[in-house]
């Protein structure tokens, strides 16, 4: 083999190591292409169902209760966490007024309290400055359910020790006060104390709402 054969036999040899690496290379983008197609269906179709069964859970509530609701959207949360509020895609422009009351379709969120021409803030009753009257579905009694902030419950106030409030009860708005609208679901009792030494005893409540979840809202029109 002269040594113009090995020139040109070493010259196709390194021109066919070139095309191999470049199939590689498109091998390659054309794996990570299809991957990141199926990553982005596979959570598009999840966000669709997760979507339709919020939008069915959102219209059987509707359907249960008789009041005049506005659908609205969680756009915000404050950054600092002491004070348990969000904001919403409804405002002054909306009809939206201080002090209606907010649900979704697991039970009472809370009210609003600041609002804005196409904005308003909603307090949260786990916030220690939100304060609700409410009752014990079971008892029948009736007491006063305040937020306590960071611990991600309430505490009802203002219960008699003489009073029988049993674990796993439910909760619900008692009407009273006139801002909360009757029978809206609020949560279960998690902890009961009686001390012989009080006047009342400690009883915590669970919400029924999952605030780590906040997406789609309801708005009672008065």
């Amino acid at each position: 083999m002269t040594s113009s054969n090995l020139k040109t036999g070493f010259t196709e040899f390194i021109a066919d190591m070139g095309r191999s690496e470049k199939l590689r290379e498109e091998n390659r983008a054309l794996k990570d292409e299809i991957a990141q197609m199926r990553f982005k269906e596979e959570n598009y179709y999840q966000e669709i169902v997760s979507s339709y069964q919020k939008l069915e859970e959102m219209l059987e509530f509707k359907e249960k209760h008789s009041y005049d609701l506005l659908p609205a959207q969680v756009i915000a949360y404050p950054s600092y966490s002491y004070f348990k509020t969000v904001f919403i895609n409804r405002g002054e422009k909306e009809g939206i007024e201080k002090d209606l009351v907010v649900v979704n379709s697991q039970g009472l969120v809370g009210r609003i309290v600041e609002v804005y021409p196409h904005q308003a803030k909603v307090l949260l009753i786990l916030d220690e400055r939100s304060k609700v009257g409410v009752r014990d579905q079971e008892s029948r009694d009736v007491a006063i359910l305040q937020g306590k902030g960071e611990k991600g419950v309430c505490e009802l106030k203002y219960l008699s020790n003489k009073v029988s409030i049993e674990l796993g009860d439910r909760v619900i708005t008692s009407g009273l006060g006139g801002i909360f609208p009757e029978g809206i679901l609020v949560g279960k009792v998690s902890y009961v104390r009686k001390n012989p030494r009080r006047l009342f005893q400690e009883v915590e409540v669970v919400p029924s709402v999952d605030f780590g979840k906040l997406e789609e809202l309801f708005i009672i029109n008065k």
